[in-house]
């Protein structure tokens, strides 16, 4: 085993003599999104983090920290990689269905897997939205404690495949994506683009995200949100509150 999958394994609490089968994905995949939480603290400390494999292992295994969705795929394309695994990067934008519009474009990144005949996405960097398991390219809906996700073949603006999430009130737009493999440079210029747009929503106020065994957590400037069981608690916070929140409540 590598240095880097030795490391993964103890912090995640994965088998280490167990390795990685496709149908051990979804394992692996949960204990993933458990540690590695979505948050733009590099953003807004401006510390561009190189988009190599040795840079995010860094970032990520060596210090206490998690990331944006081209840290946290990339990572998880490295980790895959290392175990054997078929994969490529692509790029994608996300919807806003409240909005109604679509984000900056091209600004979201996601991984595809080759298992055997069959495509697949896999996807632990889009918030809360995880699905925590492969989704085929056939159509096949699958569902995780997160929802239910589907991919759709569908010519838009912004790519030819889709990512649909039903979160229980039907299906809705995550994102459009394309099938062009994308390298270290695209990944810094999205990096770079979410470090400086003026559309960026990740350059302004402090936000992280992660899921729990039976919920998830939510932190944003003034408010931190715990999902538990079922049930929803909300309180207000201060800003000048947020770091030590995060650092006690998003870590083990």
């Amino acid at each position: 085993m590598t240095a880097m999958l030795d490391t993964l394994y103890k912090r995640i609490g994965y088998p280490p003599g167990q390795g990685v089968s496709f149908a051990d994905l979804p394992e692996l995949l949960s204990l993933i999104a458990l540690q590695f939480p979505f948050e733009n603290g590099a953003v807004l400390n401006k510390e561009r983090i190189p988009m190599t494999k040795e840079g995010l292992m860094d970032a990520l295994l060596n210090n206490k920290r998690g990331g944006l969705c081209y840290d946290l795929n990339a990572f998880l394309y490295y980790v895959l990689k290392e175990i054997g695994f078929s994969v490529q990067l692509v790029q994608g934008t996300v919807f806003h269905p409240q909005e109604g519009k679509w984000a900056l474009t091209g600004t979201h990144v996601a991984v595809i897997l080759q298992e055997g005949n069959e495509t697949y996405l896999l996807d632990t960097g889009f918030g809360a939205n995880l699905p925590l398991k492969p989704v085929p390219f056939t159509g096949e809906a699958v569902s995780s404690k997160t929802g239910v996700y589907r991919i759709r073949k569908a010519k838009t603006e912004k790519g030819d495949y889709l990512l649909e999430m039903d979160k229980g009130k039907g299906w809705q737009t995550g994102y459009a994506f394309t099938l062009e493999p994308i390298d270290e440079a695209v990944l810094a210029d999205v990096r770079d683009a979410i470090f400086d747009h003026e559309d960026s929503p990740f350059n302004k106020n402090p936000l992280a995200s992660k899921l729990t065994k039976d919920g998830k957590l939510i932190l944003s400037k003034d408010h931190f949100t715990k999902h538990a069981d079922g049930g929803i608690s909300k309180e207000a916070i201060q800003q000048e509150e947020f770091r030590k929140i995060f650092e006690d409540a998003f870590f083990d």
